[in-house]
């Protein structure tokens, strides 16, 4: 008899952290500690990094903003600027931009670089320690962050980015008009602040897709594990893990990933092609159990 195709590969130590995960990120958005979510995710990369040690790397950086922070909100801004940016020189990852390392909030506390989102993060709780409330901006082109002062009563848009500099409101509105050319929504409703929860499921996305181009098919499919614990009823999520489970052999599993976004999404675009990847697993499971 041939080797079991039908067997299981995933492990239970993912399912499990997929599940933790899920109880942290779900919880009321003002008790969602966007730092240890994080830290999760960043065990689908690196399992073994320290947390301690991050941890710690977060507390020590508030500090310095702390120390010689001045007494309004627009002082202790420039101060975590020049802590982040001027004195440890965090930077956004031109050279390596979609290693899935990059979507990991300790490798940048680590190595001083990542995506927009990720030193977005890093921004918002080193801030957060520091008594100084930041929220993340979905822009389309990449993310930002954003602060309310309210002694100027006017709204502040840092590019993590770039070194956290400050980009005008007025310029900012203006590109994205002309991104946007009069299509779909008002552009400024880009410039909202997004949830913990969006802002996790923005950088799962970007882990599944990072993951995806280095063909590490195990590791997208625990990032969509995690966004599933998110949001359970993501179809789409639902199809994009059969379709991975169907890549590394796991044919039961991808079978009844298929057949439910099948189910449930009635007149989907990608209906047929769906369709024949079913009938491709039901060959590989009969294939496997002759």
């Amino acid at each position: 008899m041939g080797e079991d195709v039908t067997q299981r590969f995933v492990k239970h130590h993912d399912l499990h952290l997929a599940r933790q995960f899920g109880t942290l990120a779900r919880g009321h958005e003002h008790a969602v500690r966007l730092d240890l979510c994080c830290f999760l995710i960043g065990r689908i990369v690196d399992p073994e990094f320290n947390q301690l040690v991050a941890l710690a790397k977060l507390d020590e950086l508030a500090g310095e903003v702390r120390e010689a922070a001045g007494a309004t909100g627009f002082d202790r801004v420039e101060r975590l600027r020049q802590v982040l940016f001027d004195e440890h020189e965090f930077r956004g990852d031109t050279d390596t931009y979609y290693d899935p390392t990059n979507c990991c909030l300790h490798s940048a506390l680590d190595t001083g670089r990542g995506m927009p989102i990720t030193l977005a993060v890093l921004m918002i709780e080193v801030a957060r320690r520091a008594g100084l409330e930041l929220h993340g901006v979905g822009a389309p082109f990449h993310f930002l962050v954003k602060y309310r002062d309210s002694d100027a009563e006017t709204e502040r848009f840092l590019d993590p980015f770039h070194a956290g500099r400050e980009i005008d409101r007025e310029a900012l509105s203006e590109r994205l008009r002309a991104t946007n050319r009069g299509a779909g929504p008002n552009p400024d409703s880009f410039l909202a602040s997004v949830t913990k929860r969006q802002i996790l499921q923005r950088i799962l996305t970007n882990l599944k897709g990072a993951s995806v181009r280095k063909r590490d098919y195990f590791a997208a499919i625990t990032a969509t594990d995690f966004l599933l614990a998110l949001t359970p009823w993501s179809l789409e999520d639902r199809r994009d893990r059969g379709l991975l489970c169907y890549q590394t052999g796991q044919y039961i599993e991808a079978l009844d990933d298929l057949q439910q976004y099948h189910e449930h999404s009635t007149g989907a675009p990608d209906a047929d092609r769906v369709a024949d990847f079913i009938e491709r697993v039901r060959t590989r499971i009969a294939e496997g159990s002759g």
